[in-house]
């Protein structure tokens, strides 16, 4: 029996040293189970040498028995830094944020760093509690995917605290600040000119939010491929609005309410317009394209479904999310020269919806 007492005291030591149920395990708990120093268990966690074979292997056994996870901000914070990066998505219920959300998570994990998620509102009404959160959370450096003139303050105090950060997808006007995307202008004049092409000539154009500048560009490359030709939107009214499936489906309602002759294309300025529009086409016994022709804009998960076949326009968001990354630590980690624009390579991808199969490629 003598031989047990010692056990029964080290365990009796290590139920009055662990942490509570609701504390986190820490490094200095396990050195005062074990009996050692905090930078002993330091080197054994960390791999380092000068610890004995013994003495490591019963640090880890006790960091396993507690269920202790290495605290990476702590760490990151004694390093002069806490490889973390906040990302403030505007509309987590729309596809096109998850999917840069997913790239931006990986390409950090790439880095050595996490990625604190934040949700800023459809209208960005939440945007600058939200980058504010981040920031007391020590994130490194802040990446938006939405913004528009109403947070130039919030933007100016971070810049003025020196905290980095990168646009994707939208950027404002004047603001010297690293943007990664595609030329929206460009991109919309690219669909344009495709529908054209089609034969249409009756065509509706249905954009998104005008603080957006994506929308705003894209509306002026619809715009401006029409004008060449000669042309002009048949709806002068409701040219903008929310990048929503009710949105869609409310302003469609109003073209094809609005006289004899409806539209024979709708080009709208994201997906989930699209999806709207198509199903006010179908309720009122209307043909897709027979009737009026349908196109999108950013090529989400769900447009290539064949019972959809959306012609669109792909954004590359695994490349941009990657690429604000990239950014984003460059800034980070010392980098004061002037704002970069990096544009991703678009793609105008032809399915059903348009009545077209023809694809003169991308660019």
């Amino acid at each position: 029996m003598a031989d047990l007492q010692p056990r029964q005291d080290s365990q009796h030591r290590e139920a009055d040293s662990a942490p509570s149920a609701e504390r986190r395990m820490t490094a200095s708990d396990i050195a005062r189970i074990v009996g050692t120093s905090s930078a002993t268990v330091s080197y054994a966690l960390n791999g380092n040498p000068g610890v004995s074979d013994a003495l490591r292997a019963r640090i880890l056994e006790v960091a396993r028995e507690h269920g202790f996870r290495p605290n990476l901000l702590a760490q990151g914070l004694r390093r002069g830094r806490s490889d973390v990066i906040g990302l403030l998505l505007a509309d987590i219920a729309n596809p096109f944020y998850p999917e840069i959300a997913s790239r931006v998570i990986s390409a950090a994990a790439e880095s050595g760093h996490q990625v604190f998620l934040s949700h800023a509102g459809i209208d960005g009404a939440l945007l600058a509690t939200a980058a504010r959160a981040l920031v007391d959370h020590r994130c490194e450096g802040l990446i938006f995917t939405s913004v528009g003139e109403s947070d130039r303050p919030v933007l100016a105090e971070l810049r003025a605290e020196g905290v980095p950060f990168v646009f994707i997808n939208r950027y404002i006007d004047g603001l010297d600040a690293d943007f990664v995307g595609i030329d929206d202008e460009a991109a919309g004049r690219t669909m344009l000119e495709h529908v054209l092409s089609c034969g249409y000539t009756r065509i509706a154009l249905l954009g998104g939010e005008h603080v957006s500048s994506a929308s705003r560009n894209r509306m002026s490359g619809f715009v401006s491929a029409l004008g060449v030709a000669g042309l002009s939107p048949v709806n002068q009214e409701g040219l903008y609005g929310p990048l929503t499936h009710e949105s869609g489906f409310e302003r469609a309602e109003v073209l094809l309410e609005g006289g004899s002759q409806p539209p024979q294309a709708i080009v709208c300025g994201n997906d989930m317009i699209a999806l709207g529009v198509m199903d006010a086409v179908l309720a009122r016994g209307l043909s897709i394209p027979g009737d009026v022709a349908v196109t999108g804009y950013d090529d989400m998960s769900f447009a290539s479904v064949q019972a959809l076949a959306l012609t669109t326009l792909r954004v590359p968001r695994e490349a941009m999310g990657a690429a604000a990354v990239r950014l984003l630590l460059e800034r980070s980690s010392g980098y004061a020269g002037p704002a970069r624009q990096d544009l991703q390579r678009f793609e105008l991808v032809i399915r059903r919806t348009c009545g077209s199969q023809s694809n003169p490629g991308s660019r």
